[in-house]
């Protein structure tokens, strides 16, 4: 588990089409007209070697004893009322999910997902791509135990199959499948 005390989450830049999203959750609902949401939520895509030709996409699975337990998704979660803007929230929860430092942020990928979480909350969830390093610049991803029992860098062919080796993949939704599948469309 990476130390979230003192996470890397400042240095990072981000692509200007994101500049919509270097503000705070407040100041974001508060621009928009008529929110259907009351919160927010980021997704860090992750690809291994992002201008190779066999790149993989990070995806975690929910531990066994949080919500949707064993599916398969991307580092993320919701944006805190302290996170100094959206951007800062992908990277903090890329840091606490998944032990990586975020480089780069951005395009944003796929259209923004709306659901409701266990506690009755309206929240819509945005999807960037990010450029990631792990310790002294290996990729080395660290999990949260309480929130991830497991990591797989995926080809796009095994997201088709829904299958990495001898396991079969479930993704937490039918959204968060297409997008990861969108997301190797866009870096190609």
């Amino acid at each position: 588990m990476p130390d979230v005390s003192n996470p890397p989450i400042s240095n990072f830049k981000h692509d200007p089409s994101c500049s919509p999203f270097a503000v705070s959750q407040e100041e974001y609902i508060a621009s928009q007209l008529s929110p259907s949401y009351q919160s927010l939520g980021t997704g860090a895509i992750v690809f291994d070697n992002p201008r190779s030709s066999d790149r993989r996409i990070l995806l975690v699975q929910r531990a066994a004893t949080d919500s949707m337990p064993g599916c398969w998704e991307v580092p993320g979660g919701g944006v805190d009322d302290d996170d100094k803007s959206i951007l800062h929230a992908v990277a903090r929860e890329l840091w606490e999910e998944a032990g990586l430092t975020a480089v780069n942020i951005g395009p944003l990928i796929g259209k923004p997902e709306r659901f409701k979480s266990r506690s009755g909350k309206q929240i819509c969830k945005f999807n960037f791509m990010v450029e990631a390093e792990g310790a002294e610049g290996a990729m080395v991803v660290k999990l949260d135990p309480t929130e991830h029992q497991k990591y797989l860098w995926i080809s796009k062919e095994e997201v088709r199959q829904r299958k990495a080796g001898d396991l079969e993949l479930v993704f937490t939704t039918a959204h968060t499948e297409a997008l990861v599948l969108e997301a190797f469309s866009i870096s190609s």
